[in-house]
């Protein structure tokens, strides 16, 4: 099955990432390669993790303290964050939930 990011899930791999890159040098790439792994074992076997929130479920990180949340659809599961697991768990329900709007980019205001 496929997996597919929401914009702000990339943002959140994102700016992990770069988080434990300024910590370490190549942190940041283990951090990537973890997520990478882990929407692996989504695509694989999009049931296989049990229901936490509603539809969400999620994927940990091995040696990091993450998680991709992820919703599993008839065609594709879609990843809507990669949070920490211990700070993040009110997001991730907003999130599951659709209580949280996602980013829109603003336009620049004329003047």
């Amino acid at each position: 099955m496929k997996a597919r990011l929401t914009k702000i899930a990339e943002a959140d791999i994102e700016r992990v990432m770069v988080w434990y890159e300024q910590r370490r040098e190549g942190l940041g790439g283990r951090f990537h390669n973890r997520a990478m792994q882990a929407i692996e074992k989504i695509k694989q076997s999009p049931l296989g993790h049990s229901k936490v929130i509603k539809n969400a479920r999620k994927v940990e990180l091995q040696k990091f303290p993450y998680a991709l949340w992820y919703i599993v659809e008839p065609d594709e599961s879609v990843v809507i964050g990669c949070l920490h697991g211990k700070r993040d768990r009110i997001l991730a329900k907003e999130r599951a939930l659709g209580v949280l709007e996602m980013p829109t980019p603003k336009e620049p205001t004329p003047g």
